[in-house]
């Protein structure tokens, strides 16, 4: 659940990115990247990054589509004040490490490319595009997104105020859909954030991030080419850093392996991400490269059109920066600090009045200057003085109405002599401090209240951004030799297991949270409805002692039993059993078991008569991270012939739900480990099933490959899933010969290198031909029709066959708007007694939205061998 601050919060953490991105917690389940700590390296940077100017825009669609290179160079490198715009959270790919897809993985990748940021030394933001899986067309894309996409692209090119904006995908016209429009609309939004007519939607007139950005002083828009033979200027990112001792390439692949969902560190090696990188106007104009890192020169350089040169204030700060950077070289912190004083001073004696709607904007744009310098500076000056706020609450789950404590400890280098005042808790409105106690160890302990849930900030407003602000900031003010500066640290909880430790961040939570399980059940239609049992867990999240009723609320006709009473005595869980009984007739359809926690109304503890019915839980993948959705139990019944004891093993390889699928249906499914495919006897099983990427992802696959052709030929079924071309194409693991890549088309003379999209059918809507509706798998226990490929969703398939042996025999043609067919979705041939098939359908994406037809044809498919289905239907297979 996502609570936020005021918008005030949001233009905080866009103006303050340098504060927040040098103290900025990592949580432990990333792996600290060089740069994101507080040592002497840190601290040189942020001296540096004081001395320029220049900020630098990155859009691209993805998480992974940067290039972590070209981000560390001119971050961490030409000190300039870089961020990254990605289009998309990423949800609509694969995920390597867990079961999470679609929002949940979007979730997931956020944090990721959050780590690999604060690697690369850049800030982040995103907008409300949808990542719905791969896109063969701009249009297509541009249609789905929308025109929100636009103006959250405007909305961060007017928060930030680039000078220049890297086009990610400029110039690319060929691939993924999402890169295309990426690069289409880039210069688009540029435009736009330019034009005083355009309006952000919900933005007062006066409001300083919503004004034009690029109407005095045009964006520079830069392409950047990746391609073997890059055109431009080349970016030196194999220099080797001088405080780091490794090239800014080596830094950012060190953080770009964030990227773990995604399988990138297998990808670290590649050719690609070792080519030469090149920037190059769009225009078509002469590129400078100084223009990257624009040093102290006017007051206010994003107003100034004409003389650039330096302002004598400006240089009088810049020397004291230089003199700051020596000073900290000689670890003279004291003489250090004096120096970043004196630099703040000199940016306060500008006047400049308070900001209204009625100031002029030159002087609003030289305010937002100065502050954006004095930022850096007193970022600069906390990392010298050895400033922080170590701010760690009991609890992170935070229940309205209830209270908690945070304890602070402030640190500072013992040289450097100040008035250091008392560390100040910024609530949200209706929270307030209770008690307040100093420790003898000098921290301070705070009691806090927390009252109703702070006010929401619109979701225009925070989708831009990682993550909401931090629901509890800690502050404590600093005057070193008359100069004030502030610094500010979010409240966490520390977490430790004795394996572990995480940094979880405060939220507010509902006092219960009931969870179901099964989360799924699939019904057979043509059976008699049975009584089913339906788990519920509920989680207190209150520490005060409480009953609470626990049930089930069903669809009419349908009967489960009364509510259970649960009784809490704080923080913990509670569990019930109840039985839900559906008609004995059941038609068609989806319907949904909602559970709920209710309490009932106490006058005597204020407590209100409330019904919970919002799971939260734990990712599995991130359990830093809580989920939130409807606690439910959704049961698709629909008709389907399963065969009787059918048996059949399974080799999975991305925790793929397909396995649990296929046991809602009755089918007794056995994981094969590396010993199994080893050892075992494979001949019990009806139909042994490969799971998407496995001879990717399982290196004992390759090895038992034989034993596998073996088994089939005996008389089994092999159901291989898709698998990524190069992980297929060149080691034959298939009993005839069949390729994943599609042909090079005919090379013409003077051309480069053609793209070759890999096959796969975007369009989940896309018309299915039964090329062979009479043969067994189409017709055997399921007669599969038209009606089966219905409300499909994301895509039909991916990674399909494009050339295989004559010996082999497809089922299936279908394809996306303005392409031929593709036959190679569902494909298979007899080898020996047994059936070999290989389908790049997304069953993975089908069953856990209950898609009907998407299970018949799976059972059809673990039917193929007669012989054994018959057997299995005969006798139950022995354990």
């Amino acid at each position: 659940m996502n609570f936020y601050f005021q918008r005030l919060a949001i233009l905080a953490v866009m103006a303050c990115g340098v504060t927040a991105l040098l103290l900025a917690p990592v949580l432990a389940q990333f792996p600290p990247a060089p740069g994101t700590g507080l040592g002497l390296p840190e601290t040189i940077e942020a001296i540096e990054r004081a001395r320029i100017t220049t900020r630098i825009l990155y859009v691209t669609a993805h998480p992974d589509d940067e290039s972590a290179a070209v981000l560390t160079y001119l971050a961490r490198g030409l000190h300039a004040d870089v961020a990254l715009l990605s289009l998309t959270r990423g949800e609509g790919g694969q995920n390597d490490l867990g079961p999470e897809q679609a929002p949940q993985l979007g979730l997931i990748r956020t944090e990721e490319l959050l780590a690999a940021t604060r690697g690369y030394g850049v800030r982040l933001y995103f907008t409300r595009a949808k990542d719905f899986g791969y896109s063969k067309t701009p249009e297509e894309t541009e249609r789905i997104w929308g025109d929100q996409v636009l103006e959250d692209m405007v909305a961060v090119i007017r928060g930030f105020r680039p000078n220049l904006v890297i086009n990610g995908w400029g110039g690319v016209h060929g691939g993924h859909g999402h890169h295309q429009a990426s690069g289409l609309l880039t210069p688009k939004a540029v435009a736009l954030a330019a034009d005083p007519s355009f309006k952000l939607r919900g933005s007062s007139p006066e409001a300083q991030d919503s004004t034009p950005w690029g109407d005095r002083k045009p964006v520079i828009l830069l392409d950047l080419d990746r391609s073997e033979a890059p055109k431009g200027y080349l970016i030196p990112v194999d220099e080797i850093s001088p405080l780091y001792g490794k090239s800014w390439r080596e830094m950012g692949l060190d953080a770009f392996a964030n990227h773990r969902t995604q399988g990138i560190t297998g990808f670290l090696a590649s050719p690609f991400l070792r080519r030469a990188v090149a920037l190059l106007r769009e225009d078509g104009g002469e590129f400078d490269p100084a223009s990257l890192a624009q040093p102290l020169g006017p007051l206010d350089e994003d107003f100034e059109a004409g003389n650039m040169g330096a302002d004598p204030l400006m240089r009088t700060v810049d020397g004291a920066l230089v003199a700051a950077r020596d000073a900290a070289l000689r670890l003279d912190w004291k003489s250090a600090a004096s120096s970043l004083v004196a630099a703040g001073r000199k940016i306060n004696e500008v006047p400049v009045p308070s900001i209204s709607h009625q100031v002029p904007a030159p002087v609003v744009s030289l305010t937002r200057s100065l502050k954006r310098k004095r930022e850096k500076i007193d970022a600069a000056l906390a990392l010298v003085a050895g400033l922080r706020l170590d701010a760690l609450a009991d609890r992170s789950e935070i229940v309205s109405g209830e209270t908690f404590t945070v304890r602070v400890d402030s640190h500072h280098r013992g040289e450097i002599a100040g008035d250091f005042k008392k560390p100040v808790p910024l609530l949200p409105s209706d929270w307030n401090v209770t008690k307040e106690e100093a420790e003898t160890s000098g921290s301070v302990r705070f009691t806090v209240s927390a009252g109703q849930n702070p006010q929401r900030t619109p979701a225009s407003a925070t989708a831009i951004l990682p993550e909401p602000p931090p629901l509890v900031v800690v502050s404590q003010e600093a005057v070193v030799d008359g100069y004030s500066f502030t610094v500010s640290s979010p409240v966490m909880q520390l977490r430790a297991t004795s394996t572990r430790a995480d940094r979880m961040p405060l939220r507010i939570v509902p006092a219960y949270a009931p969870a179901v399980e099964p989360k799924q059940v699939i019904e057979i239609a043509a059976r008699q409805s049975k009584p089913f049992d339906v788990l519920l867990r509920v989680h207190s999240y209150t520490t005060q002692a409480s009953e609470v009723r626990a049930g089930l609320t069903v669809p009419r006709g349908w009967k489960t039993g009364a509510a259970v009473p649960l009784k809490f005595e704080g923080v913990g869980d509670r569990y019930a059993r109840l039985t839900v009984t559906p008609p004995l007739k059941m038609g068609k359809g989806n319907f949904k078991i909602s559970a709920y926690a209710e309490r009932v109304a106490d006058r005597a503890r204020g407590d209100k008569a409330e019904k919970f019915t919002t799971s939260l839980e734990p990712l599995p993948t991130l359990p830093t991270q809580l989920w939130s959705e409807p606690a439910q139990c959704v049961l698709h019944a629909f008709d389907v012939l399963v065969p009787a004891n059918l048996r059949v093993g399974y080799v999975t390889a991305e925790s793929e739900p397909v396995p649990e699928a296929l046991e809602r249906l009755g089918i007794r499914v056995e994981m094969l480990n590396a010993a199994a495919l080893a050892f075992q006897d494979l001949s019990p099983f009806n139909a042994i099933v490969i799971g998407v990427r496995a001879y990717e992802l399982r290196p004992e696959l390759s090895g038992a490959n034989q034993r596998l052709l073996d088994y089939v030929s005996k008389g089994g079924t092999l159901v291989v899933q898709y698998q990524r071309e190069f992980a297929w194409d060149k080691f034959h693991y298939a009993p005839y010969p069949a390729l994943i890549s599609p042909p090079l088309p005919p090379a013409k003379e003077g051309a480069g290198q053609v793209n070759r999209p890999l096959p796969r059918i975007t369009d989940e809507n896309s018309s299915v031909k039964l090329l062979k509706p009479d043969d067994p798998l189409l017709t055997h226990p399921n007669k599969i029709t038209q009606d089966d490929f219905r409300g499909w969703v994301q895509e039909r398939g991916l990674y399909f066959w494009t050339e295989f042996d004559p010996q082999y025999t497809p089922l299936l043609a279908m394809n996306d708007p303005g392409e031929p067919d593709l036959k190679g979705g569902l494909v298979y041939t007899h080898y020996g007694q047994g059936t070999y098939i290989y389908t790049g359908l997304a069953f993975f994406r089908q069953f856990p939205e209950g898609v009907p037809g998407a299970y018949r044809l799976f059972v059809n498919l673990l039917s193929a061998s007669p012989s054994r289905s018959a057997r299995s239907a005969a006798k139950k297979p022995p354990g």
